[in-house]
């Protein structure tokens, strides 16, 4: 799917019914199974998290992605590393609480997916 491919969504996230309070999403390369424990590898995955927690970067996710959402939906997505070097993402939805739709307020918690796969992410379940 290129950026040119992808339907736009113009659902205003303050708008959405029964929007959630937390939302877990997990992050990998999109050349890994998801399920497996072939690599994990996603360049500078520390690096990667601390991204995609600036403000503007979970603003984008909001969104992008406001409207009802399930736990096992998958975003192909991008984070920049500066110097025009994306690093090419594939994001999955592993625990939603408290409502079932992203929302302007909704809290955005983002980790590798290796940590769901581990166990070690309350709430996400494999």
């Amino acid at each position: 799917m290129t950026g040119t491919d992808r339907a736009v969504n113009t659902t205003d996230p303050s708008t959405v019914a029964d929007p959630a309070d937390r939302i877990v999403v997990s992050f990998r390369s999109p050349d890994v199974d998801a399920d497996g424990d072939d690599g994990w590898w996603v360049a500078d995955s520390a690096w990667v998290v601390e991204k995609m927690a600036e403000r503007s970067y979970r603003r984008y996710l909001r969104w992008a992605h406001a409207g009802p959402v399930a736990v096992g939906e998958e975003w192909e997505e991008f984070v920049n590393c500066g110097c025009a070097s994306p690093e090419d993402v594939v994001l999955r939805v592993e625990a939603v609480e408290g409502g079932t739709a992203m929302g302007a307020e909704t809290h955005i918690e983002v980790v590798p997916r290796k940590a769901v796969v581990d166990g070690e992410v309350a709430g996400a379940t494999v």
